[in-house]
């Protein structure tokens, strides 16, 4: 499904929500009764006009790239810099992912780092009036669906923040009481996000069936999915919350199942192993890719952004590279980890160390010399793309104006277009944003949580991801051992996780880094303290010899054993995590004191 926004409504919707304000904050509450609201919810085309407001909210794709994302701390959009807010990749400055660094402060203003109502009261004021219209129940229930689907998203957001949160089911004035309420169980609020999302499911039409650029069933069973995921595997590890997880992960193999049955998506391949997983991402349209569930277009002169061209730099605030953590996981092409593989060429040059390695690496960390730009091209390329035409990525030091702090570039998003990295505002790459691919994730996760994954299972799902990257089949007869991360695991963790689990969990930090993932399953695994594996704040190994100009304590810093440390003096004694401090956001100062119900988030 592709989504773009027809700018012919702007006007209107500008006009019809001038009522509703700007402010989110939590005290402010608009009044609804104006003689617009009493005469519009009439026709189908109000309640179309009413949703359309939603989408580029919720499906944002590759705008806004110079927006700070409250409250995480990075700059631009969520797929893919989400990752910097984990143990995925590391931004050049540590307050651009300051829950993760250690240095997240209490928000003091009322509405502000995340626990804002707005758009939910926004969402409730639709589904109190779409049945005025005079229209026919499956058309009205369509565009409650879609309503619904957002509702989900916004409260798994928030529950993602902060827990527990208020579950509203109406919009709420200034003399509600309900504004004055406490969080609301976890039990009750999760069984109401997931009444919301059954009921969209129910509402909104099949793929092939829907409005064009509208939200489909099968988009709303991906985010069931991923939902119930979430919440089995998180009350499974955080114990504490005293709730079983079965019946959501139960819910998430039968989501993710009901996708696959469908016969409508499928792994996209053309059986280039060395490049497919790459071109994925940067086509030029998703109409018939079988993969892509949901994407968001692009159109010259109608909706276009910068994403390209700010890619990685963003005025300096966005530089970035992957840890070594996450490079040291992509297995080798035998089907072994790093530590148990005859083919491991060690890492004392990048070349070594990407050598007989899962295709997928290469594809998402940039190897020396590849998908560089034509250097004999001319003109404003940005500046980071220099890094792109030498030999080497570079790092600080090297000459390139926004190095990597890691020597890990991102290549994942990077297509070699120079007309699209020259669109300073006029971008029109296409964004992909729902993956079958997750789906087939989720669908091998939770049997393997629920102990009824089979060979089978593995073969519609693990084994379909690594056949398009040319990666050994993962077998319950002969899965691999990992002692190393095993004893990782136990050690930040506080327990092992099955092989089947870990391999799993290993592959999907693979295939889905650089798509904000990562940081919710390290919250959902109660893994938490994995951020504080030395890995994860580390690099590459420095090689001189590559590296000639760049001069050690004072270009870059290496750790003992000559890692990359670009923390090393903001974060002399390495990253902590506290839990469950970190696991959950505090609520702002004001909100706490306006409502005594409410109790700041522990830690906090």
């Amino acid at each position: 499904m592709r989504f773009i926004l027809n700018y012919r409504y702007i006007a209107v919707l500008l006009a019809f929500f001038l009522f509703s304000g700007c402010d989110d904050s939590f005290m402010e509450r608009y009044p609804l009764d104006s003689i617009v609201d009493q005469n519009f919810w009439a026709s189908e085309s109000d309640l179309k006009l009413y949703a359309n407001r939603f989408y580029p909210t919720y499906i944002e794709g590759f705008d806004n790239a110079l927006t700070i994302r409250t409250p995480y701390g990075y700059e631009g959009s969520p797929i893919p810099y989400g990752d910097l807010h984990s143990d995925n990749a590391l931004p050049e400055n540590v307050n651009r992912a300051p829950m993760v660094n250690g240095v997240y402060v209490v928000p003091n203003a009322a509405g502000s780092g995340g626990w804002n109502w707005g758009n939910v009261r926004a969402l409730n004021y639709f589904l109190v009036n779409y049945n005025r219209a005079n229209i026919a129940q499956n058309i009205k229930n369509s565009y409650a669906g879609e309503i619904l689907f957002f509702k989900t998203m916004e409260y798994f957001d928030k529950i993602k923040l902060f827990g527990e949160v208020p579950w509203y089911s109406k919009p709420l004035e200034t003399t509600s009481s309900e504004l004055y309420d406490a969080r609301t169980p976890r039990a009750v609020l999760m069984d109401s996000v997931l009444t919301s999302i059954n009921k969209a499911i129910s509402w909104l039409p099949e793929k092939g069936k829907e409005a064009s650029g509208r939200i489909t069933k099968e988009m709303a069973l991906l985010l069931k999915a991923r939902v119930c995921l979430y919440e089995g595997t998180f009350r499974k590890y955080h114990t504490e919350v005293g709730l079983s997880g079965q019946k959501f992960l139960e819910e998430a193999v039968s989501a993710s199942q009901a996708l696959m049955n469908s016969g409508k998506f499928n792994i996209w391949t053309t059986g280039d192993t060395n490049n497919d997983y790459h071109n994925l991402f940067i086509q030029n349209d998703y109409k018939t890719n079988p993969e892509i569930i949901l994407w968001k277009e692009y159109s010259s002169g109608l909706l276009m952004h910068g994403f390209l061209r700010y890619f990685l730099w963003n005025q300096g605030e966005n530089v970035a590279g992957f840890s070594k953590s996450l490079v040291e996981e992509y297995l080798c092409s035998d089907g072994l980890p790093i530590s148990a593989s005859p083919l491991y060429m060690g890492d004392d040059s990048l070349q070594s160390e990407m050598k007989n390695r899962d295709p997928r690496l290469r594809q998402t960390v940039c190897y020396p010399g590849q998908y560089a730009l034509d250097s004999k091209i001319s003109g404003s390329f940005m500046a980071r793309g220099k890094g792109y035409n030498k030999l080497m990525p570079g790092i600080r030091g090297s000459g390139e104006e926004y190095p990597s702090p890691t020597g890990y570039w991102p290549v994942k998003f990077w297509k070699n277009d120079q007309v699209e990295a020259n669109a300073l505002q006029t971008g029109t790459m296409p964004c992909p944003i729902f993956r079958y691919a997750e789906a087939l994730l989720i669908q091998a996760e939770a049997h393997a949580e629920l102990g009824t994954c089979t060979q089978g299972v593995l073969d519609q799902t693990i084994n379909r991801l690594r056949k398009r990257a040319g990666m050994p089949d993962l077998t319950l007869a002969k899965l691999p051992q990992d002692p190393k991360l095993d004893a990782r695991y136990l050690q930040y963790c506080g327990y092992v996780p099955s092989a089947l689990v870990r391999e799993i969990r290993r592959e999907r930090r693979v295939e889905l880094a650089w798509e904000n993932f990562r940081w919710d399953d390290l919250v959902r695994w109660k893994a938490g303290k994995l951020l504080t594996v030395p890995e994860a704040i580390l690099g590459m190994k420095f090689n001189q010899y590559q590296y000639p100009s760049v001069v050690v304590g004072k270009d870059v810093f290496l750790d003992s054993r000559g890692y990359l440390a670009p923390y090393k003096n903001a974060l002399p004694s390495g990253r902590r995590f506290e839990e469950p401090k970190q696991y959950y956001y505090p609520l702002p100062t004001e909100d706490v004191v306006i409502n005594s119900s409410l109790k700041q988030s522990a830690g906090w």
